[in-house]
């Protein structure tokens, strides 16, 4: 749902960022470009900026358990990024949702992080529960299952999502968004990514962080059968045979992702050119939301192309 963003204010144009932080100390922290992975470290490793007990416990404890499955690249490039900070990243796996966050929050002391999140999963019993703990912001763009519910969604989404992530911005807080705006079943290239990013990007003087997420033993798996036809005959090949209506480049449900940190983008000259050139606003937010996305592919070494159809509106902030 495009919606036109506001002019840039003077309080989105002047966010003061605080002094870059430390992560969170782990195995695997030698030195730049190394893998990072959590081990132990989760049961004692400081989170002054969670205050709540619960986000705390929450935090470590799913550090401790699914956490375990994930390992992060170029994690000493979080020390560089400023708050308040965009991180934007692919989406594959529903697992992402709350894992992905909950690695970011943890590498980060616990600084406020909001991801984006389909109103559905936050209001969950349960999942929502998780999910609420690290505050995330509601999209109310998908419709009720049922009809007692879709006033309910219809009132709140009153409110553009644009203009509560201004507002965590303006506090200082970081935001997090999937801006292919729906999990990609295709594992070979991303789905065009959503205005949204590039609107937001443009009316808050912030840095956006791409973060790639890749499934490395799938990737390693598929490699010698992929010029082969696949049989139904599971002695003849390495891979489990599947249907032809499951997808081979779908995510497993359990393995290890890899969350590989870009460097932080700077789109100073796009805004200089929106305050000059208004009506170029979307011209400028689709070059954003393309610069973003190349970059993501770029790590995953997937394709993009700015053209490719993304007819989805699945948990998206435009």
């Amino acid at each position: 749902m495009d919606r036109p963003a506001q002019e840039p204010s003077a309080a989105s144009a002047t966010l003061t960022a605080v002094p870059a932080f430390q992560p969170a100390a782990g195995p695997g922290t030698t030195g730049p470009g190394t893998s990072w992975r959590p081990g132990l470290a989760p049961l004692t490793a400081p989170l002054p900026h969670l205050r709540r007990p619960a986000a705390r416990l929450l935090c470590r404890g799913l550090m401790l358990t699914l956490g375990q499955l994930v390992e992060v690249e170029h994690r000493e490039r979080l020390a560089a990024v400023p708050e308040p900070a965009i991180f934007a990243l692919n989406h594959r796996h529903a697992l992402e949702a709350l894992l992905a966050p909950t690695v970011l929050l943890y590498l980060r002391r616990g600084a406020p992080l909001h991801f984006l999140a389909d109103w559905m999963y936050v209001e969950a019993p349960g999942l929502g529960w998780l999910l609420r703990q690290s505050e995330p912001i509601a999209v109310y763009g998908k419709p009720a299952r049922f009809r007692l519910r879709e006033s309910y969604r219809r009132e709140r989404l009153r409110r553009p999502v644009l203009d509560a992530c201004r507002e965590r911005l303006g506090r200082g807080e970081s935001i997090g968004i999937f801006p292919e705006g729906t999990r990609n079943r295709d594992g070979r290239r991303l789905l065009r990514g959503r205005l949204g990013l590039g609107e937001l990007a443009l009316t808050a003087a912030v840095p956006v962080v791409p973060v790639a997420i890749r499934y490395p033993n799938r990737e390693t798996a598929r490699e010698p059968n992929r010029e082969t036809p696949r049989q139904p005959n599971r002695e003849t090949t390495r891979e489990p045979w599947r249907a032809p209506d499951h997808p081979p480049d779908r995510p497993p449900g359990w393995g290890r992702m890899v969350l590989s940190i870009g460097e932080p983008l700077d789109f100073a000259a796009e805004r200089r050119q929106l305050a000059e050139a208004p009506r170029e606003r979307r011209e400028l937010a689709r070059r954003v939301v393309d610069q973003v996305m190349a970059a993501l592919a770029g790590a995953l070494g997937n394709d993009y192309t700015a053209l490719t159809p993304n007819r989805t509106a699945e948990a998206t902030c435009e």
